[in-house]
């Protein structure tokens, strides 16, 4: 497999930067048993597959064949990488099917990829090469009995360890980037994670669900839960009665002053770590304090509010969605015991893709724990139909499920998360809030806030994902995009394309004028950037806050040769000189 970077190719209306593998394919079995193939990708990929026609020259029965493998390579291949952190978010393109030349036995594939910013050629030709072994094994049925279990085995023990270090977005940033794709946004990858979202005047920055207008501060006092309780007591804002322990002296002389139940939790952990609930006595406050201190010294006690943990997610001003935070638990059948169920829900998990797996279920001691607490033990057969908790709160470590309650929610309940997340500066928040009754207002049933996420977890559960569209509607109201004109000429497209600059400047749109050599702000002075070709000094308006439109001026060569930053204009205007 050897690899291309071609600095454009034809495909629409705009070049962009791409990369082109060339695979070497043999020809596959004659009776070639496509469903079995199908079955396997569907086993793992995340859109159902929807294969096209077949070109009309692909006469040949062989390369007929072979056109619906590298059809298949060229889907499979960015789905590997996008669940390895890489967002690799179209499918590639086939270019060429060549017949064996000078006696070969194997026919050439040319598969076209887009090009990430910042990601390593080399992690392409990883994935492409597994998805290419793997297609042909299966293919020939040479994976064995269950070639999906020996897949999910082979990439846990050698694939997943090679590409998941180079991953630059975390779940949360690939359900953003995902969403801004589907909702014809256009981004980029700038480095180390932090991704371009829109043009010019509408550009964000976005570091997993975190955006650049997210107030540094606010940030950082909602990473310590001390302090974001400090600042919501001050505002006026329910939260918990709480207090600063050292030790384990300090600890029992606040649980005295505070009385029981309690809550233990480290000073600047999320997702639900080290945290013990429910605590009635001594010993139980001592295990908690062990199990806390495991991320170190101070310690927070707090009282326990009544009632469940509700997530409402705050995006620019909007509530999202609102869902009740549910531990794991099991469905029982009337039939199995729990540890049976147990059983069965990790054998489950193992069905799926190692990146779709929840935490497994653990029959371990808070496991027990929290049976007792409900009467049952681990050989107790549930009723058909009724969920048995494992653990006590819902946490990332262990998982949870979650209740869709937006419907539900008191519009008082939604204000005070609107509140919440206003006085923290943050533009996306998740704002914890435990209550009795999310449809009853907070002041009426002691409901506080429990934490500020200012990093929330997006695309995570049903909730989340039907809320993405709805979130990036919200950020992005006008899409994203700005106004961006070509003109294809010599001195004739330059002139046009000032002209109507200066046409959108008058009608109090700030268009920027660019060739390969020189740029142009809105008043037709120039604009100055350390930029040496056409794609940097695109790139640099497009990343300009201050740009509202973009009108290019290039040559018919630079048209036909050279890749540009964009996915695509409002137009293309061919300018012929006189």
């Amino acid at each position: 497999m050897t690899m291309t970077t071609l600095p454009s190719l034809a495909d629409g209306t705009i070049r962009q930067p791409q990369q082109v593998l060339s695979i070497r394919l043999g020809p596959l079995p004659a009776d070639m048993d496509w469903p079995l193939l199908d079955g396997w990708l569907h086993a793992w990929l995340e859109q159902p597959l929807v294969e096209p026609a077949l070109p009309d020259a692909a006469h040949d029965p062989v390369e007929a064949q072979l056109q619906r493998l590298a059809w298949r390579i060229a889907v499979a291949t960015p789905a590997l990488l996008r669940a390895c952190g890489i967002p690799l978010l179209a499918d590639g393109k086939v270019l060429a099917i060549t017949p064996p030349q000078d006696g070969a036995a194997s026919w050439q594939c040319d598969i076209a990829f887009a090009q990430l910013d910042g990601v390593p050629a080399a992690l392409l030709l990883q994935a492409c090469d597994c998805c290419v072994r793997w297609l042909q094994a299966v293919a020939w049925q040479a994976a064995g009995g269950d070639p999906v279990a020996a897949f999910f085995q082979s990439l846990v023990q050698d694939t997943l360890p090679r590409l998941l270090p180079h991953a630059i977005a975390a779940p949360s940033g690939m359900a953003l980037l995902q969403a801004a794709a589907n909702a014809g946004i256009p981004w980029r990858h700038e480095g180390n994670g932090v991704f371009q979202l829109g043009w010019g005047v509408h550009l964000r920055h976005a570091f997993t669900s975190r955006l650049d207008s997210d107030s540094s501060i606010g940030i950082r006092a909602a990473g310590n839960k001390q302090l974001a309780a400090q600042w919501l007591r001050q505002a006026g804002l329910p939260t918990a009665v709480q207090r600063l322990v050292g030790n384990g002296e300090q600890a029992s002389a606040a649980a005295q002053e505070l009385g029981w139940p309690l809550v233990v939790k480290p000073l600047a952990r999320d997702r639900g770590e080290g945290v013990s609930t429910g605590i009635g006595n001594r010993s139980q406050l001592q295990l908690a304090l062990d199990k806390a201190a495991h991320f170190g010294w101070p310690l927070l006690l707090e009282q326990q509010a009544p009632g469940v943990c509700h997530r409402i997610l705050v995006v620019g001003g909007r509530v999202m969605y609102v869902v009740k935070r549910l531990p794991v638990a099991v469905q029982g059948d009337g039939v199995r015991s729990i540890q049976a169920l147990i059983d069965a829900a990790n054998l489950q998990q193992l069905a799926l893709p190692p990146w779709r797996r929840a935490p497994p279920l653990r029959a371990d001691d808070d496991t027990r724990a929290c049976l007792r607490e409900a009467g049952l033990q681990l050989a107790s057969v549930p009723a058909a139909g009724a969920w048995i908790a494992l653990r006590a709160i819902e946490s990332s470590a262990d998982g949870g499920r979650d209740e869709d309650m937006l419907a539900a929610a008191h519009p008082d309940n939604l204000a005070l998360a609107l509140r919440a997340a206003a006085l923290f500066g943050l533009e996306v928040a998740g704002i914890d809030m435990i209550t009795p009754d999310i449809g009853q207002p907070w002041h009426a049933n002691g409901a506080i806030i429990n934490e500020i996420n200012a990093a929330p977890a997006l695309g995570a559960s049903q909730s989340s994902r039907d809320a993405m569209p709805r979130l990036m509607q919200q950020l992005f109201p006008t899409g994203g995009r700005i106004p961006v004109e070509l003109f294809v000429g010599g001195a004739m497209a330059e002139a046009a394309a000032r002209q109507r600059r200066d046409e959108l400047q008058r009608a109090g749109v700030a268009c920027y004028f660019t060739t390969a050599q020189h740029s142009e702000d809105a008043t037709g002075q120039r604009h100055h950037l350390a930029c040496d070709s056409l794609y940097q000094r695109c790139l640099a308006l497009l990343s300009d806050r201050s740009v509202g439109a973009l009108m290019i001026a290039v040559t018919p060569e630079q048209w036909r040769e050279e890749a540009l930053p964009l996915d695509r204009v409002a137009r293309v205007l061919q300018c012929a000189d006189a």
